[in-house]
């Protein structure tokens, strides 16, 4: 017998085929709990999609409404491959991660296990072992019944992930897995978060983990703790590695604790849904257990601004533009001047002035709730001018946010703060960054923003006072500290402390007469869910000034 044949009968050996395999039992016999929480998150007929590279669900039967919301943007969506990645929750592996080569029963029937995927993986024998510990590990097979109603066809292989796997374990697998992730791969993490904690201890740990993952922050995932943040590091350092190197970020659609399931519990398990996409757009469903709100950086519709907005057609175009990335959510502005019923004539560029009747209908439209005028040009007209501001702003429904005084929006309480122009003019409102002590006695609940103009015009790095003014408003309670003044916009979410709170240093120009080469904007979505948590993501925002020139360049 030759060497090469000996060397295939023994590999047939030790890798049978996997018809030859039995597969895995279903460890549920009633399908009815799936098939109502699918029943309640279904998505109408017809809804808008998000391409989708990812996603992040409980494992517990008990939130099975926030399972079948995480499968459900999947439906109608097409892929040749699903990687689950769960906790292995009985330490049944003996190596750092276990796979299988069997298929899954369900209750809605089979599901195939992807044979050259899991191959793939078993051939780093160290690493990775085949394993039986499937037959009860809930973290994927409590997933597969929502997987086999979304996507029936579509193989998968399933990854658990040993306690004792580290670092160096969490780098090997995710080079195995890269070859596996292509353009039509989901990979799914099966992960419950914040474990055996009273109410409030949880919701606090939530809310660091909420703001790592909007950050991005993947050094931050090594250094959470586990169980208290949630149940399997390695899951979420996996999939946001691999997320990221998708191009893909992640929308977070449901946080919820198990206290909302079992009420008066002492000890309690959280809940994530998160959804990653490349697309950076306002995520197209609305859940009853959640609310958004938009918040934009410096708006100033007059000066060069005045023609075009003039004009409907262009107004129109500009507000149907934001409305596509926002969803038509409240917005926040920063009005960076005086709204007038009658500006004056012949005013100099450096004063900045609005005509109510071009300002307020275009806010309006653009369904802005609230204005921020703590800035150094909401005073460029005087105190009359400012006062009159506040009296058009409220008499059109809009909130005016006035320096160092919290306004209730509803879903989130927000705290206006300007430090900029201390030299400006006499009784001109505004902080210095060492004095902001007076925060802490201003009376807001949570969550709080504080919604901050600050930085030097032009520069997205923020200096060392503006840091410490941030970490003393976080010491104030507030939990979400966003920036403003600086013309340019930055691409990012840090997450301080741990992420003990989120820091956005610049939003940078929403509506401004400043073209791309030297102005650029985001705009910040806060989440707020009924439990108090907070999610924030960045949207991306197009030169709005440049669009209304090419557009009346179009009409010349």
């Amino acid at each position: 017998m030759t060497r090469g044949v000996l060397l295939a009968l023994l590999f047939l050996f030790v890798t049978p085929a996997r018809a030859d395999l039995p597969p895995i039992p279903s460890l549920y016999d009633d399908p009815a709990p799936f098939r109502a929480a699918i029943a309640k998150e279904r998505l109408p007929v017809g809804a808008a999609s998000l391409p989708v590279t990812g996603i992040g669900v409980p494992h517990h039967l008990l939130a099975a409404d926030l399972m079948a919301r995480g499968f459900a943007p999947l439906k109608g969506q097409s892929y040749d491959r699903v990687i689950l990645i769960s906790p292995d929750h009985f330490n049944r592996t003996r190596r750092p991660f276990a796979t299988t080569r069997r298929d899954f029963e369900t209750v809605f029937g089979r599901v195939a296990t992807d044979a050259a995927a899991a191959e793939a993986l078993l051939r780093a024998g160290d690493l990775v072992e085949d394993s039986d510990l499937f037959e009860k590990e809930h973290g994927v097979v409590s997933l597969l019944p929502f997987l086999k109603d979304a996507l029936p066809e579509v193989p998968v292989v399933a990854l658990a992930i040993s306690i004792r796997a580290d670092r160096a374990d969490w780098d090997r697998v995710l080079a195995l897995l890269r070859p596996l992730v292509g353009p039509r791969t989901l990979v799914v993490q099966s992960t419950d978060y914040s474990h055996y904690l009273p109410p409030a201890a949880s919701l606090q740990r939530d809310q660091e983990t909420l703001n790592v993952i909007a950050a991005g922050d993947i050094e931050a995932v090594t250094r959470l703790i586990s169980s208290d943040h949630m149940d399997s590091r390695a899951a979420q350092y996996i999939q946001m590695r691999l997320q990221e190197e998708r191009g893909s970020r992640a929308t977070v659609i449901g946080s919820r604790n198990s206290i909302e399931y079992v009420p008066h519990a002492s000890r309690t398990t959280s809940y994530i849904v998160t959804v990653y996409s490349p697309e950076r757009a306002a995520f197209p469903h609305s859940y009853p257990d959640q609310d958004v709100v938009v918040f934009a950086g410096d708006l100033f519709a007059g000066r060069y601004l005045t023609k075009p907005l003039a004009d409907p057609r262009i107004a129109a175009d500009l507000v149907g533009a934001v409305r596509k990335l926002t969803g038509g959510a409240p917005l926040v502005v920063n009005l960076e001047g005086a709204v007038l019923r009658q500006p004056p004539e012949g005013l100099p560029d450096n004063l900045h002035a609005m005509h109510a009747g071009l300002a307020i209908p275009l806010l309006k439209a653009l369904n802005v709730r609230a204005a921020s005028l703590a800035n150094n040009h909401s005073h460029d007209l005087g105190r009359d001018g400012y006062r009159e501001s506040i009296a058009v702003l409220k008499a059109a429904g809009i909130t005016p946010l006035v320096h160092g005084a919290a306004a209730d929006l509803g879903p989130l309480r927000v705290v206006a703060v300007n430090l900029v122009g201390r030299n400006d003019r006499a009784g001109f409102p505004v902080s210095h960054p060492k004095e902001l002590g007076w925060l802490c006695r201003v009376p807001a609940a949570p969550p709080l923003l504080a919604f901050v103009h600050w930085g030097v015009e032009y520069e997205t790095i923020l200096r060392p006072e503006e840091r410490q003014a941030a970490e003393a408003l976080h010491r104030c309670g507030a939990g979400i500290v966003v920036g403003a003044h600086s013309h340019r916009g930055t691409d990012l979410i840090e997450a301080p402390a741990g992420g003990a709170y989120a820091l956005v240093p610049s939003l940078g120009n929403f509506l401004f007469d400043q073209t791309a080469s030297r102005g650029s904007g985001v705009l910040l979505e806060v989440r707020r869910f009924r439990q108090g948590t907070v999610a924030t993501r960045i949207l991306p925002l197009p030169n709005l000034f440049d669009r209304a020139n090419a557009l009346m360049r179009e009409q010349d």
